[in-house]
């Protein structure tokens, strides 16, 4: 996955974790077509506990700024660090390198592309709004 400037969000912090996010997620795909040496399975938990980190980080400026939009949010959240929970074990039991990226590209990139490009735009549009008003 390769980051462009589309992808901001105008917060420094969150940006410089979907970054990260990013450069993970190449990661996971690397080892999948054997361009690394870690494991899949290490490359994907490494992705979700990055994940997690982040998600906590946007939920607490959702919450900080009361933002009304946070259940949904936060469940959409949940709902990804499942999936690639789910998608470790396909990837782990699936020997199908194709069907792997497949996955990974359904699952991760997909989901990703559409929640920062999507949710995570007008949230940090939205505590933006609220600082400046503060």
């Amino acid at each position: 996955m390769i980051w462009s400037k589309k992808y901001e969000t105008g917060n420094t912090q969150v940006d410089n974790e979907h970054k990260e996010i990013f450069k993970l997620v190449q990661d996971v795909i690397d080892v999948t077509i054997g361009n690394a040496d870690a494991t899949v399975e290490d490359a994907i938990d490494f992705l979700a506990n990055y994940t997690v980190h982040h998600f906590k980080h946007e939920e607490n400026l959702m919450h900080k700024s009361n933002y009304s939009e946070m259940a949904v949010h936060k469940k959409q959240h949940d709902d990804f660090v499942a999936e690639v929970l789910a998608l470790r074990e396909r990837v782990k039991n699936e020997s199908d390198t194709s069907k792997n990226n497949l996955d990974i590209k359904k699952v991760v990139v997909n989901w990703l592309t559409d929640h920062v490009l999507g949710s995570d735009k007008v949230m940090a549009d939205y505590y933006r709004k609220w600082l400046s008003s503060l």
